[in-house]
């Protein structure tokens, strides 16, 4: 998604106002007068007024975005600031946020740095990746997501939260660290995209409704430990397959690839995960596969099958069976 930069002039920067009034609580409130004089009482003798600090207004000082509240009411101000409502990009770390949006047909990106917010040069170009709406993701407190972060991915170095296309047209939340370690995915509403396990039939099952979604017709469906659960289908353009893949760490991957097949569409509805998952547990039971080996299952319709079937890989062993289980020869 993104390319090398390209020059463009850098506005003059404006103040943060709306977000540091609401992060920091500054109100102007004006002092009490002081009574006046009586007539018979002489003026105080004056005295030379306070030299002013250095110290910067609150509108210039840095807030920490990862505070409850913060980021969203700064990316709240650059999307206003911006003009837009959907972005394509957002990015937040503890002192600063940028917001890339697109205006006629050409990425733009708004920062917050220092204090102050400002159009900004940057490596992102539009190139017709996903939209979307920033307040439709759990920006109201970015500090909860970071330390949901360092539980899954063992570091809190130079954290980052992007909202950004991830894949295939669909919209990711993350949390990254600098140096890199492990990127941890977020749901919009800041629940974390579990890791699944691939030796369980809930990791299975969780991952077979991910990929599978509402799909109505599929070419194959792939099931396995280094797999997870994928689903193949028609593509858009002729000659291709597009696949969607819920691995163990992180969402749908989708990829499309130019393919001749012959396998025959089936309704997804017709697998039971659960099945599957008594397939290859079966052969453990029968001392034949124990976890730490690789498996794999692929259910379709090759060979001009009525009804599709599965082919097991189990450690060493092989089986195919029906829909139920029952395994079948050949």
């Amino acid at each position: 998604m993104r390319s090398p930069g390209r020059t463009r002039a850098t506005a003059v920067a404006v103040p943060l106002s709306v977000a540091v009034a609401t992060v920091v609580g500054v109100a102007a409130c004006a002092p009490l007068a002081s009574p006046a004089p009586s007539p018979s009482t002489p003026p105080p003798p004056a005295t030379a007024s306070p030299t002013p600090s250095a110290s910067p207004s609150p509108a210039e000082a840095t807030v920490d975005l990862t505070e409850p509240g913060v980021a969203r009411a700064v990316v709240d101000e650059l999307l206003a600031a911006s003009g837009a409502r959907r972005a394509i990009m957002v990015s937040v770390s503890r002192t600063e946020a940028s917001v890339a949006v697109v205006e006629d047909g050409v990425a733009q990106t708004w920062a917050y740095r220092d204090g102050t917010i400002a159009p900004v040069q940057s490596d992102i170009h539009n190139v017709d990746q996903a939209t979307f709406v920033p307040d439709d993701y759990a920006l109201d407190d970015v500090g909860a997501l970071f330390r949901a972060g360092v539980a899954v991915s063992g570091s809190d170095a130079g954290q980052e939260l992007q909202i950004v296309e991830y894949s295939g047209g669909q919209v990711s939340m993350t949390v990254t660290t600098n140096p890199e370690s492990r990127t941890v995915f977020f749901h919009p509403d800041g629940t974390l995209v579990p890791t699944l396990d691939f030796t369980s039939g809930d990791g299975v099952r969780t991952a077979y409704e991910a990929a599978v979604g509402r799909r109505g017709s599929v070419l194959q469906l792939g099931f396995g430990s280094d797999l997870g659960v994928y689903a193949d289908v028609v593509g858009d353009e002729p000659g291709t397959i597009t696949r969607h893949q819920r691995p163990a760490r992180t969402p749908v991957i989708v990829t499309q690839r130019t393919e001749a097949t012959t396998l025959r569409p089936f309704d997804p509805a017709l697998v039971d995960p659960d099945v599957v998952w008594q397939v290859v547990d079966a052969r453990r039971d029968a001392g034949a596969y124990t976890y730490d080996q690789p498996w794999s299952c692929l259910v379709d319709r090759r060979e001009g099958t009525t009804a599709p079937r599965l082919h097991c890989t189990i450690g060493s062993d092989t089986v195919t069976t029906d829909l139920t289980g029952r395994p079948l020869p050949g």
